[in-house]
Formats: C-alpha cells, sequence, structure tokens
C-alpha cells in the first residue's frame, strides 16, 4: 500500500464476482450476477474470447433484481475511457468483425 506524505495508508480493496454478459456495445454492457453491485462502484471486467483475455474497466450506473428469479441482478456498466483502445480492451474488440468475435459463447468472469 501507498502511503501519502500526510500520514493516510491508501488501499484497495477488491471482491471477484462471476457475470454473464447479457449485452455489449461501445458504451458498456449489461450483466447478470448472482451478487447486487452498489451503484457506483468501479471494477475492471475480464472476458476470455477465443482463448485471448479482454480487459475494460467500467462504472456501474445501475443494479435492479430480476423479476422472479430469485437472487439475479441485471447490472448495467458503463465503460471508462482509462487508456486507448486497443486489440486487448473489449471496447476494442467490440469493433471486429462479428465473426471474429463470438460473445454469445463467452464465460466472464471480473473482478468488481
Amino acid at each position: 500500500m501507498k502511503q501519502h506524505t500526510t500520514g493516510e495508508v491508501m488501499g484497495v480493496l477488491g471482491r471477484e464476482i462471476e457475470v454473464r454478459v447479457l449485452n455489449c456495445s461501445p458504451s458498456g454492457c449489461l450483466l447478470e450476477t448472482n451478487a447486487p453491485i452498489d451503484v457506483g462502484t468501479v471494477g475492471s471486467l475480464t472476458l476470455t474470447v477465443d482463448g485471448h483475455d479482454l480487459l475494460d474497466h467500467l462504472v456501474v450506473v445501475r443494479c435492479h433484481p430480476k423479476q422472479g428469479a430469485g437472487s439475479v441482478y441485471h447490472v448495467g456498466a458503463q465503460f471508462l475511457w482509462l487508456g486507448s483502445l486497443t486489440r486487448h480492451t473489449l471496447r476494442g474488440a467490440l469493433g471486429r468483425p462479428p465473426e471474429r468475435m463470438a460473445l454469445h459463447a463467452v464465460a466472464a468472469t471480473g473482478a468488481i
């Protein structure tokens, strides 16, 4: 952990949550989880597509329980543009031709 000149100790607390990607666009993703995630939570989402990890940072903008599904939640997350588009980012991959990226068959986990 980094200690600032004021004597404060800064740290990061994280947890890993398995998610299912329901929908993705250049601005964000709709995810499904088994645990609620607070609006305003910032995290990273890693998807494995064709054996390659794609990573992007995001912020949760909404989280609602899925009607009639018990403890299942729909989470709306917006991409944070912390870096440029590359072939290693989810945002960059969304610009690829559809036949090169099969998001419908992706297992996704993220640390949010």
